[in-house]
């Protein structure tokens, strides 16, 4: 299991469907949907979903992250320093 540090939100090319119980917002034009979750949530990977890593103004560091198809991503704690969340990402072995 991984351990990240990074922001809350996983951008996808995945239809809002595809999340059955998560919050998928996509503003009318865009390519891209935000996949919202609360804490505790799981988002099942579709494979492609993903956030970039970002440095804060005030010294923070998101790390940026991937998840592959059959992948668990677990957002475990959210209100940590410099507005980031914890994520434990269970991957699917390497034969799906």
């Amino acid at each position: 299991m991984e351990v990240r540090l990074a922001g809350r939100n996983l951008l996808t090319t995945h239809p809002s469907e595809a999340y059955p119980g998560l919050i998928v917002w996509r503003g009318a034009g865009w390519a891209l949907g935000v996949i919202v979750p609360d804490d505790g949530q799981v988002i099942e990977a579709r494979g492609g979903e993903k956030t970039y890593a970002y440095d804060t103004v005030d010294g923070g560091h998101a790390e940026g992250f991937e998840l592959r198809p059959g992948d668990r991503a677990i957002l475990a704690r959210s209100g940590l320093r410099h507005a980031l969340v914890e994520w434990r990402i269970e991957r699917a072995s390497a034969g799906l």
